[in-house]
């Protein structure tokens, strides 16, 4: 992953604090902070249904957010080059499964709006892999898939 050219020329990057059965994003996030890298990670805005993403740094302090995420306690609001997004289940025609909020999807949709140039990685385990993941107009694709076994590019 290190060699893309997404990684390497990205500096603002967005993860995730792993819940529940997602795959471990420790080493992902260590690796953005080696990398001398913006680490930041989500937030859901109070006042609409977008994420926000926030500054990450080792000493900074997390506070239990909506759904019991996990989130940094500042208002250091970040643009990503790169977004790491969480799935449950994913297909290679770029498509992803989340917990059905979506947060990420409507948060992509209105960074593309901006006209912002950034990558999209869903991060998931290779099991996860499905035929066809449902989905609709609303659903955002990514532009690769990391699992523990390798990156698929989307085409």
């Amino acid at each position: 992953m290190q060699k893309n050219k997404w990684f390497k020329e990205g500096k603002i990057i967005a993860s995730f604090l792993s819940i529940k059965t997602e795959i471990s994003t420790n080493s992902l996030n260590q690796l953005i902070w080696r990398s001398k890298k913006t680490l930041c990670l989500p937030v859901i805005k109070h006042d609409s249904d977008l994420l926000s993403f926030h500054r990450y740094k080792k000493t900074d302090k997390l506070i239990v957010g909506r759904f019991d995420v996990m989130e940094p306690d500042n208002n250091y609001e970040c643009l990503p080059d790169v977004i790491f997004v969480p799935c449950l289940a994913f297909d290679l025609f770029g498509y992803r499964l989340g917990y059905g909020g979506g947060y990420y999807d409507k948060t992509l949709a209105y960074f593309n709006s901006l006209k912002n140039t950034f990558t999209v990685v869903g991060l998931a385990y290779d099991n996860q892999k499905v035929d066809e993941v449902i989905h609709d107009e609303l659903d955002q694709k990514l532009n690769y898939i990391l699992t523990e076994k390798q990156l698929y590019k989307i085409l």
